[in-house]
This record gives structure tokens, C-alpha cells and sequence, in this order.
């Protein structure tokens, strides 16, 4: 059974949706992801969910691709793809390599990779589809060892508009991470403390 099986199988076994065993730690659409195994959790993710799920984290971490720090080979097709700007085939790399996505070097890949894949996507007029790259970069840059504020700041700004367009809820909590990162951000720019945390 894998990982996202196993999640899924715990949660149904409880009776929960998938709203609410996030809450408010990641989106229903992400953990849809992990469910499918179409994205790799963070360490800090899986011990949330078995948290929720009143289930030990060695349960799921047993034959389960986590981040262990270590950059596998499978990333130079992602660091290719990126640094040529073909954000949509980074972040396919990423998929077609679990263990590659799940290293901090792959968490930020898909964080960068994936706001400016959102940014073309809303140029584009394909507002789902922006919706759903964002709240994907957004959740590993979030995750990830290398959490940027600034990501933070576009992102909100993306899903804000995103929301905005699709007549949905939301943006108050887009809000609330753009002023949180930037003022993150001005604590760097002054020599202050830059405690943020979404």
C-alpha cells in the first residue's frame, strides 16, 4: 500500500472528509495530491495528518518516500527545465521523480517553479488552472527548508486574484499571508528577526 493510500484508507476508516482532516494546515486539493500519490508530503505534513488521524507518524512512514536532504540525479531534468523557463516541464520532472521531489532542492523547484507556471496561467486567462498551481506552490513553499516570503507575497497576490475572479472565498486568508510575508520581508530589509511562519 502506498503512502497516499494509506492516508486515504485511515481517514475513510475515521469517517472524515478530506476538508476536515486539513482544517486550515493544507488544502483539500493538496491532500487530494498526497492521497493519489501525485505529491510527496513534507515530514512536517505526515506528523499534521497522523496527528488528525490519532495514528502514530512511523505508520505511514514505513516504505514512504519522504525528504531525507539528500539531491538525487533525478533533479537535473528538473534544473535543466527550470533554468531554461519551462516551468510546467520542472514541475513534471518533479512528478515523474518522487524521490527527487521529495528533497528540500525539490520542494523549492516545485515552490518557484510552480508561481511562475500560476503567473503564465493567469496571463493566460486559465484561472483554475492558476488556482491549482498556486495553492501547490504555496504548500511547498511553505513546507520547505527554504520558505521564501517574497513566494508567499506573489502567491497570495495570485490566489487573491484567482479567487477574486472565480467569485470564491479565500481571500482574507491570502490577506493575511501577504502581510504576514511582507512583513517578514522588512524585518530582512532592516536587520530584524524574520520569524514567518503562514
Amino acid at each position: 500500500m502506498t503512502l497516499g493510500q494509506k492516508i486515504k484508507a485511515a481517514r475513510l476508516e475515521r469517517g472524515m472528509t478530506q476538508k476536515e482532516l486539513v482544517g486550515d494546515y493544507i488544502t483539500r486539493n493538496m491532500l487530494s495530491k498526497i492521497e493519489n500519490d501525485s505529491a510527496t508530503p513534507s515530514v512536517r505534513t505526515l506528523e499534521y495528518l497522523a496527528r488528525a488521524l490519532d495514528l502514530p507518524t512511523s505508520y505511514f512512514l514505513s516504505d514512504a518516500a519522504v525528504s531525507d536532504g539528500t539531491a538525487p540525479d533525478g533533479l537535473d531534468e528538473a534544473r535543466s527545465a527550470f533554468r531554461a523557463c519551462r516551468w510546467l516541464d520542472c514541475l513534471a520532472a518533479l512528478e515523474a521523480d518522487k524521490k527527487a521531489a521529495s528533497t528540500d532542492e525539490g520542494y523549492l523547484l516545485h515552490a518557484y517553479a510552480g508561481t511562475y507556471a500560476a503567473q503564465e496561467a493567469l496571463k493566460q486567462g486559465q484561472v483554475s488552472a492558476a488556482r491549482e498551481l498556486a495553492e501547490t506552490a504555496q504548500y511547498y513553499n511553505q513546507e520547505g527548508m527554504y520558505s521564501a516570503p517574497h513566494l508567499t507575497c506573489q502567491l497570495a497576490l495570485i490566489l487573491g486574484e484567482c479567487f477574486t475572479r472565480l467569485g470564491e472565498e479565500g481571500y482574507e486568508l491570502q490577506r493575511e499571508h501577504l502581510l504576514k510575508s511582507l512583513q517578514a520581508l522588512d524585518a530582512l530589509r532592516t536587520g530584524g528577526p524574520a520569524a514567518y511562519s503562514p
